[in-house]
């Protein structure tokens, strides 16, 4: 019991989660991220408890660079990878769990929709994300948000937010895989 409760008061003042996401393997200690820049698909979530703007120092091989965090609070992605990252807020009910058939008409909307997304045109800032190598991007207030990463799928059962509300999920891609997914989904048209 005092243990959870250690870990409650650990992470009240968490201000700021960053998901940073690259390949090879990637290192995070207080406000510095580092990364081998091999190959393969690596995330690794960090914490910060600074109010205001925070400056990352990121060092990729031997390149180094400073990246800026907004005085905002909440849920943010650091891409490090090589590819542009693209991905969109997941809504229980209707883009998830959803059993209702879906049409040819349907599926048509939904790759021209992703096609857009492909290539940043029907990006929001709100619900759809496209974030380019060695952006930082917010996508949150909640810093309980729950983000899926390239190659990782969303799990069949999602447990209740720690405030018992509906979790908020996000699913990203590469535009590579999602160029993938995209054409998996124009074999299903006729």
């Amino acid at each position: 019991m005092a243990a959870m409760a250690l870990l409650f008061a650990c992470n009240t003042d968490v201000q700021k989660k960053v998901l940073v996401m690259g390949q090879g393997e990637i290192n995070v200690r207080e406000k510095t991220v580092s990364m081998n820049n091999k190959s393969g698909h690596a995330e690794k979530e960090m914490s910060i408890n600074d109010k205001g703007a925070v400056a990352l120092n990121v060092e990729v091989g031997d390149s180094k660079q400073t990246i800026q965090l907004p005085e905002e609070n909440g849920y943010y992605i650091l891409n490090l990878k090589s590819d542009t990252i693209v991905g969109s807020q997941q809504l229980i009910g209707r883009d998830l769990t959803n059993t209702k058939v879906m049409s040819q008409e349907d599926l048509k909307l939904k790759i021209d929709s992703l096609e857009n997304l492909a290539v940043g045109k029907n990006v929001d800032a709100v619900n759809n994300f496209f974030i380019k190598p060695n952006q930082v991007q917010k996508l949150s207030s909640n810093i309980n948000a729950r983000v899926y990463g390239p190659f990782k799928k969303i799990p069949g059962t999602i447990d209740a937010a720690p405030d018992n509300k509906e979790p908020e999920i996000y699913k990203f891609y590469t535009t590579t895989e999602l160029r993938e997914l995209i054409q998996n989904l124009k074999e299903l048209t006729f």
